[in-house]
């Protein structure tokens, strides 16, 4: 197997860095900065020819930035000889947009897959939103494509430090991840109804749990608000304790007061995105998915 690299784009160096050690191999930061104009500047700061190399973007916060800064790295790698260029993503933007909701919106992750296939060779994420698809696969058609979950990695966590408890999606889009939740621990799980009328009015319904602490999961928080939603309802059904695992922490505007504030005792998710909150690592799993994917080249 050739050698590989490890490189990092501007906000993922942490987990690269970790992911290196994991896989024995060296890591390089990338050289990116943005000019006056907004316009990006990448270079990259090590031979390459004729090895593969794994390169990170971590693109939650600034997903435009963070989507064009690994096509323009992406392809300085491939004109400076590197044998095989493979995409780690761990937050994928866009992918929420895999379906046209109103008339006249494109399914953006399309449009972003296709950019990606004809820049990289290959392609992990970690709990890729795919509610409307049943395999990464379905996405990028054209490369190596790996999807790995966190969601063992957060239910572990969580058990260990709270003891086991029931696991609850707040709509049925988590119901995947609250599922693979419950099945690690040994635990039930519950899926309650989400209705959404706008980017942060959402409104919750279902039953209650019957116990005293929950955990709710789901892949993605963004503006905070289903998690309320749901934290709020168990809290009036009488769930005394409640807890909220997330693998992308966006934490947009006030999340952080609307989660808490509704009654939730803690917040954990994964480095994928970086946030306080981040207590448990992707870098094994990353770098599974990586060896996958090599081994099919």
């Amino acid at each position: 197997m050739k050698k590989l690299l490890i490189m990092s784009g501007k906000k993922c160096g942490a987990l690269a860095r970790e992911t290196a050690e994991v896989m024995g191999t060296p890591f390089y930061q990338i050289h990116s900065r943005d000019f006056p104009d907004g316009e990006i500047y990448v270079r990259i700061p090590a031979d390459v020819a004729g090895v593969d190399v794994a390169l990170f973007s971590c693109m939650g916060g600034n997903p435009n930035r963070g989507l064009l800064e690994a096509l323009l790295a992406a392809y300085a790698l491939k004109e400076n000889g590197a044998r095989n260029v493979i995409l780690a993503a761990p937050y994928l933007p866009y992918a929420r947009q895999d379906a046209s909701f109103k008339p006249g919106e494109p399914v953006s992750i399309r449009l972003v897959a296709k950019l990606l296939e004809d820049a990289v060779s290959g392609i992990v994420t970690v709990d890729m939103h795919l509610h409307r698809f049943h395999d990464i696969k379905d996405v990028f058609g054209g490369i190596a494509a790996v999807n790995v979950s966190a969601m063992p990695l957060l239910a572990r966590y969580v058990s260990s430090r709270y003891g086991r408890m029931p696991v609850v999606a707040p709509d049925d889009e988590a119901e995947q991840w609250a599922r693979r939740a419950a099945e690690t621990i040994g635990s039930e799980y519950y899926v309650l109804e989400k209705e959404r009328r706008g980017d942060e009015d959402v409104e919750i319904r279902g039953r209650g749990v019957n116990a005293n602490r929950a955990l709710i999961v789901d892949d993605i928080i963004s503006t905070g608000g289903t998690i309320e939603g749901a934290a709020r309802l168990l809290r009036e059904r009488g769930v005394e304790e409640v807890y909220v695992a997330c693998t992308h922490a966006l934490l947009v505007g006030d999340a952080e007061a609307k989660i808490f504030n509704s009654g939730v005792r803690d917040l954990i998710s994964t480095n994928t995105v970086p946030n306080p909150y981040a207590r448990v690592s992707v870098a094994e799993a990353v770098a599974r998915g990586l060896s996958e994917i090599r081994r099919e080249k």
